[in-house]
């Protein structure tokens, strides 16, 4: 039972979901024009959602990643790198569409966190989810104050996941939130002098 139920927090907060849930809270939050919301939140799925699950399924069924968890941690650059220019395209459509600098810092965020993800990577392997949940939680944070203290219930959840699942250790999903949540919050309050 406990192991169905880690195996269900895992697979519903996957990276690219929690990417997508806070582009689109960002965009509902930050925009009265219908316009760029949509721009925001069609750039986010595709960049952010659609084509990181394409490329990492197309990699599971050419048997480069091997299990859905990706457990060797060598499987893990390829699409990371790929994420990575993915997520460099996301900013650069963003800063194209002169949409809102927080949704350019958010996509800063991604790229940064998923470029220090590979070079970690290299020699120990970091959580890539607590990296995907602390980044929306970092944006809660940021832009809801103490009242989204109690968000951080779903880090905690993925976390215990991981652990539980024994794909992480307590100190690779303590460094992948870590990772996640100051790199994003720094960067949401670089862009404060954009606005």
């Amino acid at each position: 039972m406990m192991k169905v139920l880690a195996k269900s927090i895992s697979y519903l907060f996957i990276p690219p979901l929690n990417l997508l849930a806070i582009f689109t809270y960002l965009a509902v939050s930050v925009y009265t024009d219908s316009t760029l919301r949509n721009k925001t939140i069609l750039i986010a799925a595709i960049f952010g959602f659609v084509l990181p699950l394409i490329v990492f399924f197309y990699l599971r069924w050419k048997g480069k990643i091997v299990d859905n968890e990706a457990s060797d941690g060598s499987e893990r650059t390829t699409p990371y790198l790929i994420g990575i220019g993915l997520s460099v395209l996301g900013a650069m459509l963003s800063m194209v569409f002169e949409l809102h600098p927080f949704i350019v810092a958010l996509w800063l965020s991604y790229v940064l966190t998923s470029f220090i993800l590979v070079l970690i990577n290299k020699r120990w392997k970091i959580s890539a989810h607590a990296i995907g949940v602390s980044i929306p939680f970092a944006v809660l944070i940021f832009q809801l104050g103490n009242s989204a203290y109690y968000f951080i219930a779903i880090p905690i959840l993925v976390s215990w996941a991981r652990i539980y699942l024994k794909l992480h250790d307590i100190y690779q999903v303590v460094a992948g939130f870590l990772l996640g949540y100051l790199v994003t919050y720094y960067l949401m309050n670089l862009s404060l002098n954009l606005i």
